[in-house]
Formats: structure tokens, C-alpha cells, sequence
């Protein structure tokens, strides 16, 4: 069996003894370069939670459950009615937005808190970018990212 049939398995099993009905798909996103499993509910706002909170939960309990089961955790976005598919398209925005700022006034920009992933997908925007650039500071959940000009 496929790893992603495995992931797609458990997920609906999760969600069936939960009493959650939902449709469970997998696809592949040229953004994101791992399995991306989406959940598809009207339960949405449930599973996700405030902020993503419960859907990060979710996220992790059935990575560390297809660890034991798999021996391996395999690596895969999981997602609620494109949740976060929007919220990384969002921050890609966010991220222009305050580059085109930056270069205007040639003075650093410090953005509010982030998890991990959203630090990356900040950093990963700006990359490309040859007059900016970024980088994290802060300690555990107040870490930000700070985007500069380029000397």
C-alpha cells in the first residue's frame, strides 16, 4: 500500500470514530514539496480550530500514529477545505507587500510572532528578492521574522 493511501486510511478512520463526516484527498501542490492530504468538511471550523490550533493537533497525533504504524514518519501537509493552502497565499502577499515597503523607506520591518512554517514560507518569498533580506529573531513563540534591505 502507498504511503499516501496509508495516510488517507487513517485519516478517515480518525475522523469516522471522531463521528466527523469528510472526504479525504490527496494531491500534489507545486508549493509545497510534500503530500498534500486535504480534508474536505462542513466540521471545518472544529477540526481547525482557533489560529489552526487544532488542526496543527491533528497534524501531529497522526504523524506520531503512521510513525509507529510505519515505523517512519512519512512527510505530508495536512490540510482542512484549503485552510492553509490559502493562509500560505496570504502571507506570500503579506510578505510582498512589506518587501515593497522596505524598499521604499530603506528602513527593516519586524513582523508579529510566526510559527516555524510561516517564518519559512516568509523567508522562502523573499529569496528571490536581491535588494531584501530576512532573517528570524526572537526565542520560542515569539520569534519573528525581520525583513531588511540589502547593504
Amino acid at each position: 500500500m502507498e504511503t499516501d493511501d496509508v495516510i488517507i486510511k487513517k485519516t478517515k478512520e480518525i475522523l469516522s470514530n471522531a463521528g466527523i463526516e469528510a472526504e479525504v484527498e490527496s494531491n500534489s501542490r507545486s508549493e509545497i514539496a510534500v503530500n498534500y492530504i486535504n480534508i474536505v468538511t462542513y466540521d471545518a471550523r472544529l477540526l481547525i480550530g482557533p489560529r489552526g490550533e487544532s488542526l496543527f493537533a491533528f497534524e501531529y497525533l497522526l504523524k506520531r500514529i503512521l510513525e509507529k504504524k510505519l515505523g517512519e514518519a512519512p512527510k505530508f501537509f495536512l490540510d482542512i477545505n484549503g485552510y492553509r493552502f490559502h493562509h500560505i497565499e496570504e502571507l506570500k502577499e503579506e510578505a510582498k507587500q512589506i518587501a515593497k515597503k522596505v524598499r521604499l523607506y530603506r528602513k527593516e520591518l519586524v513582523l508579529k510572532p510566526m510559527a516555524p512554517f510561516e517564518r519559512r514560507i516568509i523567508h522562502m518569498t523573499l529569496a528571490e528578492y536581491p535588494d531584501i533580506t530576512t532573517e528570524s529573531a526572537g526565542e520560542g513563540e515569539h520569534r519573528r521574522v525581520v525583513i531588511k534591505p540589502y547593504p
